[in-house]
């Protein structure tokens, strides 16, 4: 396994010895010993007591030589820094080290003593200066001047080599996955009794480690337009906050909009970026420069939309405004967005756009991101972030082009494919996230397979092996062709967090009622059944799949928790206000529209009756609904749709880890589109082809980046 290298900024274009540096380790990484170490390009950065600010250029993390912080000095310039000015590098990077040891200490795993960790921290100075080791000659640091020195001293550094788990978890302190760790721990009092929340508990103490395509999407900042895909649970929203954080730290005096569908998802998004950006500066983000927005808003309230059309003296139109004047056929949001953008007074206003939920934003909001970025075309920095899959309005997902739209000569705006000839190797603008850290296994290929409406009328399908593969199953298939038995497996390492435990509730359960207080009252059974083996209220969410019966499920259920005293949290109580999602002591009720993006231990999904199974966007409802558990699920429902439901999930789970099917006519059914088509899939296959070619003729990473930047410049 080679090394993994992280390049988080774009100062490495003013930095030719860290390119060097980079290069040198990359090229030589087998000879080096560098398999399974990580080396990041200016990260991490942290705060002392007095707010003052230190980072190394590069950090390296390896399992046979611990850490070494590296500060590049210039060879040719070091002569003429001040003894002082010497001393002040050797001084920032050991304070950088004080600081990133306290930090290692705070894990158990990660200490050999009280005071002292199973690995080194080394700080390195490296100038190439023949002169260098007389230059520095009073620093504590270890100076290097060459490549042969480097060498030199990791032979001098070697140690025993680390455990896996222990590297995992030295770079999840490194890169802020330990601020995603629960706040309070949990009492648990009598495990033996309080099983759910043992179990529970263990799952929350699992190391929230980044995967690879995670923290290469979250940490590296790609100058141009980027979009990350990938199922529910599977990092989405976790990566934008930190996105957000990591770019607020490095470009302090540059505007960010982080904005959502979902209003409940404001409180859990600031929750995020604050956890992050405080993991390295201890203090909070400065919220003037980093603006937390719904995308519509509201006449008294922020949002991306209501926000735009304050600057330019208009008025923000509300939902039934929009709704009463559109034409016939539109949607209100995107009639509202296009109307503004058609006045012409829509200025670049952001540094940064990253978008959330983006599968549920109509067309005219990403042209409304566009006009509000900075920059030109592919230079404008948009993120945006979508699951298909939880489509629950039935929005059409369009390409990029379609999304930004096109400019007057008729080229696209936004292209990723166009974007992709100025990226760094390595690096990537369309990232596909595979794995899922929310959903138990058995409940995601169960929630899929509802969706998909696979053990019954197949309403909609993903559109290829490779889609299905980008969702994290395996299949033989290279294609699909009508009529073959199909049998597609979720992996254990996919859905890496599973309950331990003996004794546990069944992680799935179903109920069909005769009636809504039969329903209601076995909800409310289920409810105390948990409570009593350990969990809190507010770890159990109860979402309402029937629009039109919601508020007498949420009051019947609110007045027979209370008289058991047990206190409920309706966030539809109020539909103007934004309360939060997740309140101590209270357990949530919500619709699946204000549930998407939130999470429980438990979920009820009640009134499915009120479904249409050959619907897609009911299908999207029910995959949306059970996403939403970490750990339990429980489904009722009054017999109708009920029965048909659960007879579905009998089939799911009897197959479970496999979906199997019979290949349907796609043309009879919705698609799913993957949106690669393979034009596309075979210029990026051709592309990383000609990089290997050109890395085993010796080229450096710096020389394949001036190749590929080059190229038809001369035609």
């Amino acid at each position: 396994m080679a090394i993994d290298i992280l390049v988080t900024t774009d100062r490495i274009n003013e930095d030719p010895l860290g390119r060097e540096f980079i290069s040198y380790l990359n090229d030589n990484s087998e000879r080096l010993g560098m398999s399974g170490a990580a080396l990041y390009y200016d990260f991490p950065t942290y705060s002392d007591y007095e707010t003052v600010t230190y980072k190394p250029d590069a950090l390296l993390v390896s399992p046979i030589h611990g850490v070494m912080a590296v500060r590049f000095v210039d060879g040719n310039s070091v002569a003429r820094l001040s003894p002082e000015a010497r001393v002040e590098v050797d001084e920032a990077l050991g304070q950088f080290c004080s600081i990133l040891i306290g930090r290692f200490l705070k894990s158990k795993s990660l200490r050999e003593s009280r005071s002292s960790l199973c690995f080194n921290v080394l700080p390195v100075i490296f100038c190439p200066n023949t002169a260098a080791q007389a230059l520095f000659d009073d620093v504590e640091a270890e100076v290097i001047s060459s490549f042969q020195a480097f060498d030199e001293l990791l032979n001098d550094s070697l140690i025993d080599k680390l455990d896996e788990h222990v590297l995992l978890e030295a770079r999840s302190v490194l890169e802020g996955a330990k601020a995603l760790t629960r706040n309070t721990k949990r009492t648990i009092e009598d495990p033996a009794v309080q099983r759910a929340a043992a179990a529970l508990a263990r799952l929350e103490s699992e190391i929230a480690n980044f995967d690879q395509k995670q923290r290469r999407a979250a940490l590296v900042t790609v100058n141009g337009p980027q979009r990350i895909r990938g199922l529910a649970g599977s990092g989405k929203t976790v990566i934008l906050a930190m996105k957000a954080a990591h770019l607020h730290m490095t470009r302090p005096d540059e505007r960010i909009l982080i904005t959502f569908f979902t209003k409940s998802l404001r409180a859990p998004i600031k929750d995020l970026v604050t956890k992050f950006y405080r993991h390295y500066k201890e203090v909070d983000p400065d919220w003037n420069m980093i603006h937390i927005r719904h995308g519509w808003g509201g006449a008294s309230s922020s949002g991306a939309y209501a926000d735009a059309c304050r600057r330019v003296g208009r008025t923000p139109r509300s939902y039934s405004s929009a709704r009463d004047n559109m034409p016939r056929g539109d949607d209100p949001f995107n009639f509202a967005c296009k109307e503004l953008l058609s006045r012409g007074a829509v200025e670049p206003f952001y540094n940064h756009i990253l978008i959330d939920e983006g599968q549920d934003f109509p067309q005219g909001f990403y042209e409304l991101c566009y006009e509000l970025a900075y920059g030109e075309a592919d230079s404008k920095n948009i993120v945006w972030a979508y699951d298909e899959l939880q489509n629950i309005l039935n929005v059409t997902m369009r390409s990029p082009e379609e999304l930004f739209g096109v400019s007057d000569s008729g080229a696209p705006k936004i292209s990723l494919e166009r974007a992709e000839g100025r990226l760094p190797v390595g690096a990537t603008n369309d990232t596909v996230l595979s794995k899922c850290y929310r959903n138990q296994r058995e409940i995601l290929t169960v929630a899929h397979a509802m969706g998909f409406g696979i053990y019954s009328d197949i309403v909609q399908l993903l559109e290829s092996p490779d889609h299905w593969r980008d969702v994290g199953y395996e299949l033989d298939s290279v294609e699909f062709k009508v009529g073959d038995n199909v049998e597609i497996l979720r992996p254990v390492e996919n859905s890496p967090l599973s309950l331990t435990g003996e004794g546990l509730p069944p992680l799935i359960e179903y109920y069909c009622a005769n009636g809504i207080d039969a329903e209601v009252t076995w909800v409310i059974d289920q409810v105390e059944r948990f409570l009593a083996e350990g969990l809190q209220p507010e770890d159990l969410l109860i979402v309402a799949m029937d629009d039109r019966y919601m508020r007498s499920y949420f009051k019947l259920i609110s007045v027979q928790l209370a008289d058991r005293g047990i206190s409920s949290n309706n966030i539809h109580a109020d539909p103007y206000s934004e309360p939060p999602f997740t309140i101590a002591g209270k357990i949530t009720m919500s619709t699946v529209y204000r549930a998407k993006g939130n999470e429980a231990a438990v979920v009820f999904v009640l009134g499915v009756d009120a479904l249409a199974p050959k619907l897609r966007a009911d299908r999207n409802k029910l995959f949306a609904a059970f996403t939403r558990t970490k750990a339990w699920l429980r489904i009722s429902g009054q017999y109708g749709s009920t029965v048909k439901l659960t007879r579905e999930i009998d089939a799911a789970v009897e197959n479970f880890p496999y979906i199997r099917f019979t290949m349907p006519d796609l043309s009879a059914i919705e698609l799913i589109q993957r949106d690669l088509s393979r034009r596309t899939e075979t210029a990026r296959r051709v592309r990383r082809e000609y990089i290997k070619r050109l890395l085993d003729e010796g080229f450096s990473s710096d020389e394949i980046n001036d190749i590929l930047s080059s190229e038809g410049k001369d035609e």
